[in-house]
């Protein structure tokens, strides 16, 4: 199986990075370049860690 996957995307609360990386943006860019599997290093950011919980979901596996 081949995955092509970027998992290092920093979010708008990372320092010297766009106001627009939001989930919804990220996920709309993602699926634009042919990511099929998006990873964050920002997950300590409480405000980041939140929306993450709000707006995905697991998978099941």
């Amino acid at each position: 199986m081949r995955i092509i996957a970027d998992l290092q995307i920093h979010s708008k609360f990372s320092r010297a990075t766009s106001p627009s990386m939001t989930i919804e943006e990220i996920s709309k860019w993602s699926g634009i370049k042919g990511l099929g599997l998006v990873g964050t290093g920002d997950f300590t950011h409480p405000i980041w860690m939140e929306n993450l919980k709000q707006k995905l979901s697991g998978d099941g596996i």
